[in-house]
């Protein structure tokens, strides 16, 4: 049995704020491909982030946190949970439909969460004035 937080529904607990669905996820090689093949490509310090309009109806996040970002398991899951946060925030209203894959840099495990979302942020308006056009 599946609650409404899982599915991506609102929860009364939740603000009005949707969470992270698993809908919004890319998660087979195949569509991982696709967005490198062709990419539009955002890149800075802390992370690249590669994009590609897709047919759905909504945006898709994939990501790639290896070792060689940082050894430990909690300083990679700490840079996931802000990539999943600061994309939920910016596309959970959004009528685009991307499928977008980040790509952190070694340099992100040492910066701080606010720096991460900043430099995020900058992806995301990228993104958006690329494909606006």
């Amino acid at each position: 049995m599946m609650n409404g937080a899982a599915n991506g529904e609102k929860t009364a607990g939740s603000s009005g704020q949707t969470t992270f669905a698993s809908k919004q996820k890319l998660t087979k090689a195949i569509e991982f491909k696709r967005v490198f093949n062709k990419p539009f490509v955002s890149s800075d310090a802390c992370f690249k982030v590669l994009a590609r309009i897709n047919e759905g109806e909504i945006s898709r996040l994939g990501m790639a946190v290896s070792r060689q970002i940082d050894k430990r398991a909690v300083g990679r899951n700490r840079i996931k949970r802000v990539v999943r946060e600061s994309f939920r925030l910016r596309y959970a209203q959004s009528g685009a439909c991307l499928d977008i894959i980040v790509l952190p840099r070694r340099e992100s495990a040492t910066m701080c969460n606010e720096k991460l979302f900043d430099s995020l942020k900058r992806h995301w308006s990228r993104l958006e004035n690329q494909f606006e056009g």
